[in-house]
This record gives C-alpha cells, sequence and structure tokens, in this order.
C-alpha cells in the first residue's frame, strides 16, 4: 500500500508539473495531486480486478514505452547541442563538467541520508518479481536468478544515467542564451565559465536551470522531451500496478 502511494504520487506530481507548465492547474499544485492520485488509483484498480491477462498486457505496454524513453535519453547526450540548451546547463560531454561534478554539493541543509529518501523509493520495484513467486512455474530457481538480474540491469542503468548527466549538464545554469563571457569575466575555474558562458550569478542567487535546480533536465538532454516524460509515466504505473497485484497475493500467503 506505501508503495503504490509512492508511485502514485511520483505519477500525479509529474501530471501537476506538466498543467503548471501550461498554466492549466485545476485547483492548486497540492490538490491537484490528490486529484490526479485518487483517479489513477481507481484505474489501475480496475485494471487489476480485470484479472491478470489484462495487468501482464499493461505491464509490457508499459516496459516499452520505458525502454524507448531510456534509449531516448542517451541518444540525446550525444546529439550536438544548440544555444538554448547551453544556456540550460547542457554542453555534451565534456571532461570539465565531470570533474567539476564528480564531487558532493549538499544545499539546504540536505545531507547523504536525506538525499538517498528521495532515491530509495526507485529501487523497491526489484521485489515485485519475488511478491508473485505463487505464479511462477519453479518459484525456487526464478526468483534468485530475476532478483539478482533485476538488481543488475537497475543499478547498471541509474549509473549509467547519473554518469551521462553529470558529465554533459553543469550543476547551476541561468537559462539565457546571452550569458556568454564578457572580456571583464573571472572564470574561478568553472566548467561553463571554460566553455564559453559565464553563469557566476548562480553563486549568489537561485538559479532555474542546471542538475541542482531543474527537475526536468532529463527530458531536456533527451532527444525528444516528451518521450522522457512517457517513460516517468510508465516507471511510475508499471510500479504501482506490480504493487497493487502483488500485495493480495502476499497477504494470501501469510494467511495460508
Amino acid at each position: 500500500a506505501v508503495a503504490v502511494a509512492m508511485y502514485v504520487v511520483g505519477f500525479a506530481e509529474t501530471v501537476v508539473d506538466i498543467l503548471k507548465e501550461n498554466n492549466a492547474l485545476m485547483v492548486d499544485p497540492i490538490s491537484d495531486i490528490r486529484i490526479i492520485g485518487c483517479i489513477t488509483v481507481v484505474i489501475l484498480l480496475g485494471i487489476t480486478v480485470a484479472g491478470m491477462e489484462w495487468e501482464t498486457k499493461a505491464q509490457v505496454i508499459l516496459l516499452v514505452i520505458l525502454l524507448i524513453g531510456i534509449c531516448n535519453f542517451f541518444i540525446g547526450t550525444v546529439i550536438p547541442t544548440n544555444t538554448g540548451k547551453k544556456g540550460k546547463g547542457f554542453f555534451n560531454y565534456q571532461a570539465d563538467i565531470f570533474a567539476e561534478n564528480f564531487g558532493p554539493s549538499f544545499r539546504d541543509g540536505e545531507g547523504f541520508f536525506s538525499v538517498f529518501a528521495i532515491f530509495f523509493p526507485a529501487a523497491t520495484g526489484i521485489l515485485a518479481g519475488a511478491n508473485i513467486s505463487g505464479d511462477l512455474k519453479d518459484p525456487q530457481k526464478a526468483i534468485p536468478k530475476g532478483t539478482m538480474l533485476a538488481i543488475f540491469i537497475t543499478s547498471s542503468t541509474y549509473i549509467a544515467v547519473a554518469i551521462c548527466v553529470g558529465a554533459t549538464v553543469v550543476r547551476d545554469a541561468t537559462g539565457g542564451v546571452n550569458d556568454t563571457l564578457s572580456s571583464t569575466t573571472n572564470c574561478n575555474g568553472s566548467a561553463a565559465c571554460k566553455l564559453g558562458y559565464d553563469f557566476s550569478i548562480c553563486n549568489t542567487q537561485t538559479c532555474n536551470f542546471g542538475l541542482m535546480n531543474n527537475f526536468q533536465v532529463m527530458s531536456m538532454v533527451s532527444g525528444f522531451g516528451p518521450l522522457i516524460t512517457a517513460g516517468i509515466f510508465s516507471a511510475t504505473l508499471s510500479s504501482a500496478l506490480a504493487s497493487l497485484v502483488s500485495a493480495p497475493k502476499i497477504f494470501q500467503a501469510l494467511c495460508k
């Protein structure tokens, strides 16, 4: 139940961000998350009640969308950037950017564990296979293999995404296409400055772009932004659906 709530809130927050960008909020951000979340849970429950066949079909479709979204991101990192994206901090693969981003830079009182708490729900989907062990032909062989494979693929994907983003996008950017270097600019060794852009104003005020500020940075980096949004929808909905299916099975096993 807790996992379903986390995934549905993640889906609803993404939808609300899109509504914000288009000035189409129904009430306010918090209320909209609640409304969209409730509607989403009811729809997912309907798919679950319809039977395992419908749930399996939905999972396959969501998996395909997710894979396309991930591939779209990696392709986007090698597509030559443009002036607009440079202003938002994306410069393709640069050794200086990777070196600058390699170390930690916690802000606003945050630390390792507070950031890890945000990341942790993304790792709980690994248990989906073990939770539906009753439907497997040979659970004793399938669960260890499936779980270890899931851990390997998931960890590899997360690490690859982190490395690619950390090597292509600076931490802070203004978003201004005209924030290029002037003759009086002092670089202070920043990667953006070495690449011809002056984002020094971000040292004294909060900017809207860069890894530390822009939550939609993967959409900006990708080849086609909407596919990343579709991938987020797919990841959250598929995980929520898997949790809805597996929860009754675990309870049934406990009752036995």
